[in-house]
């Protein structure tokens, strides 16, 4: 059998009905598509309980969020705990006095007091060796959907605002 790719360059057309478009380079949004992307597959692991790659992809999604949210000036690459205290020190509206709002903040929190290097749920050991997410003894499906689902309606939200940057903090 001879290896064919299953990958298309940029030149090439949609020779399958049910592409899948990896490329950003033709969307409108492209931080909403793979926002959109990650909640979609954090939801489908969850549902399909596979849960290590449902806490990493969760983990992603807040990352993505919360870089979204502090735009180009994002370079503390995948510490939470550092991106969540930019955007409180700025005022950012993700920290308004909001019950959901304050839910997305403990989840967020949450994710990052689990995993603070972003290597837990990735590979079956962290960086340092240790088992992944040696800590965190299982998770409730439920609960655990509904705070994705929460911080990607809130994101989905901000960053559909009509005129407004996702960056500007708001009321």
């Amino acid at each position: 059998m001879t290896y064919v790719s299953p990958f298309g360059d940029m030149d090439s057309d949609h020779e399958w009905p049910d592409a899948l478009c990896l490329s950003r380079t033709h969307c409108a949004n492209p931080s909403e598509e793979t926002i959109g992307e990650f909640y979609e597959g954090t939801i489908a692991l969850i549902d399909a309980r596979v849960p290590q790659p449902a806490f990493f992809l969760a983990r992603q999604l807040a990352e993505l969020s919360l870089k979204a949210f502090v735009g180009p000036r994002a370079r503390d690459r995948h510490d939470l705990g550092k991106l969540l205290k930019r955007l409180q020190e700025d005022g950012d509206d993700l920290f308004a006095a909001d019950e959901d709002r304050r839910l997305v903040v403990a989840f967020i929190r949450d994710l990052f007091a689990r995993d603070p290097g972003g290597d837990q749920g990735r590979y079956a050991t962290t960086r340092g060796g240790a088992l992944s997410l040696a800590t965190v003894c299982c998770a409730n499906p439920e609960l655990f959907r509904q705070y994705v689902d929460l911080l990607f309606v809130y994101t989905q939200e901000r960053l559909n605002r009509v005129g407004q940057d996702a960056t500007a903090p708001s009321s």
